[in-house]
């Protein structure tokens, strides 16, 4: 994406003109719970969760239903607020109740569950998971598991990691018995956080308690089980991570199983992670076979996973791990260290250099991950960028901004297709959450986490954008310059989720 000097005066008036909007629409994305209306402390989180657990009224659910159709308008109102400002709404109540009852009445059921709608609910237990974790507030595990537990479910994705985080924080010794228990529970996502629970409390004696669940039917189960027992070298693993390979809801559980298998066996089956459920069948029947006839005796190699391992992607040194490319473009032929046009290693810190535009762009792919750096913006032109969820040339990616005071401000390039937090296509530029907390010509850090396609990005530790794509596969990381102005990286370290 070029940005001639011409366009900085463009993007300051842009910046300008959107820093109210970006601040108040970061109250609505980054959720605590006093936007909720409870305490940012450990007394907000026993309230929310007394009001979660506790049984709501069916006599005067009943009654406030009964209202609802009733003759008199003030009393239909009455009724429908009642409801409305109820702090956790029985959904699953009023969704049985739509099924028999007049077009007026349906009409204010669908307003109220709209009011209250799965999005604020998955709200409220992200603002409540954060604060735990944030307080490291021990004690609450069986209240937490009560609060979600028969309620609707939810599919895999940032809610079951920061409840599953949340989890983990909360658990004490004394809850071993409620996590066994729970590890037959009907909730996904409670099943779920107690394997996680029980590896982070017993390490590797969880494995004889989490054992059956490595035939979990939730597939996400089933992975985290297989990768625990990978993790200590247990060849029971290898089964349930061959039936993955034909997970047809999730490519990013495929990729990882296959990843695993390679690495654990050595062995090569033609299985092509983003082929269809008939072109994936033969490939997996043969790594199920082999694994019958070999699992046991075969010497298998389970030190090289490394999945918790750190990637240094910048050794201080040279580019080893990096291509060179024109921006958001073609691979540079010949050019085997860095240009000094365009970008130069000096006392352990890569440098972007005026004059010269271009990018480097990772030899390897990742699929989950936490990529972090530091960086210094040397001037007030400097201008570069982080892409991410790259492919090959001309295929584009998700730039995020670093120039001074708009860190964090995310680009489309190219034909990438990556939708902002707010559920929207990216079409051009969104700004980020905050007014900025860099320090201006200082070293400050980015990090950037990105799961499943789902992308969060921190500068100085805060939250300032988030964006994802629905096309989860392993892609490569960018680094820009733009040619304008010195830009310093350091310490670029990513570690495999």
């Amino acid at each position: 994406m070029p940005k001639l000097l011409s366009v900085y005066g463009f993007k300051f008036c842009c910046c300008v003109a959107l820093s109210f909007i970006s601040i108040s629409d970061s109250l609505s994305r980054d959720k605590r719970l006093s936007d909720f209306g409870y305490s940012d402390d450990r007394s907000g989180v026993v309230l929310l969760l007394r009001l979660l657990n506790q049984k709501q009224d069916s006599e005067l659910l009943a009654e406030y239903l009964k209202d609802l159709d009733s003759n008199d308008f003030s009393k239909r109102e009455k009724a429908t607020y009642n409801l409305s400002r109820l702090p956790v709404i029985d959904r699953v109540f009023l969704k049985k109740a739509l099924k028999d009852t007049s077009p007026e009445v349906g009409i204010r059921i669908r307003r109220i569950l709209k009011q209250n709608s799965t999005e604020r609910f998955d709200g409220m237990i992200r603002a409540l998971s954060y604060e735990i974790i944030k307080g490291k507030h021990v004690g609450f595990l069986s209240d937490l598991f009560s609060s979600i537990e028969n309620r609707e479910e939810y599919s895999m994705g940032g809610l079951w990691r920061s409840f599953a985080e949340a989890s983990v924080i909360t658990t004490k010794v004394d809850d071993i018995e409620l996590l066994k228990r729970k590890l037959i529970s009907g909730n996904d996502m409670v099943r779920y956080s107690s394997i996680k629970a029980l590896i982070g409390i017993l390490d590797e004696e969880s494995l004889k308690l989490i054992g059956n669940n490595l035939t979990d039917k939730n597939p996400h189960i089933k992975w985290e089980c297989a990768r625990a027992y990978a993790r200590f070298h247990r060849r029971e693993c290898l089964m349930p991570l061959a039936e993955l390979l034909m997970c047809d809801e999730d490519f990013g559980i495929r990729w990882r199983s296959l990843e695993s298998l390679r690495k654990i066996t050595g062995q090569e089956f033609g299985y092509y992670a983003a082929g269809n459920a008939e072109e994936r069948a033969g490939p997996a029947r043969k790594w199920i076979d082999w694994i019958k006839k070999n699992a046991k005796l075969a010497e298998l190699n389970f030190g090289e996973l490394g999945n918790k391992d750190t990637i240094v992607l910048f050794n201080g040194n040279d580019l080893k791990e990096w291509e060179f490319r024109n921006l958001g473009g073609r691979l540079l032929a010949g050019v085997a260290k860095p240009n000094e046009e365009t970008w130069e290693v000096e006392n352990q810190t890569l440098i972007t250099k005026k004059g010269g535009r271009s990018e480097v762009i990772t030899k390897r792919s990742f699929l989950n991950y936490e990529f972090s750096f530091e960086y210094k913006l040397l001037e007030l032109t400097s201008d570069s960028g982080v892409g991410i969820f790259a492919g090959e040339a001309n295929e584009g990616y998700l730039e995020i901004q670093l120039y001074n005071q708009t860190s964090g401000d995310l680009y489309k390039i190219g034909s990438a297709k990556v939708v902002t937090d707010d559920g929207n296509p990216l079409g051009f530029r969104s700004s980020k959450f905050k007014g900025s907390n860099e320090i201006q010509g200082e070293w400050n850090k980015m990090e950037i986490r990105v799961s499943d396609g789902q992308s969060e990005i921190k500068v100085n530790g805060e939250v300032q954008n988030r964006a994802s794509t629905k096309e989860a596969k392993p892609s490569k990381i960018v680094l820009r310059n733009e040619g304008t102005g010195k830009v310093e990286f350091r310490n670029l370290l990513l570690k495999n989720l």
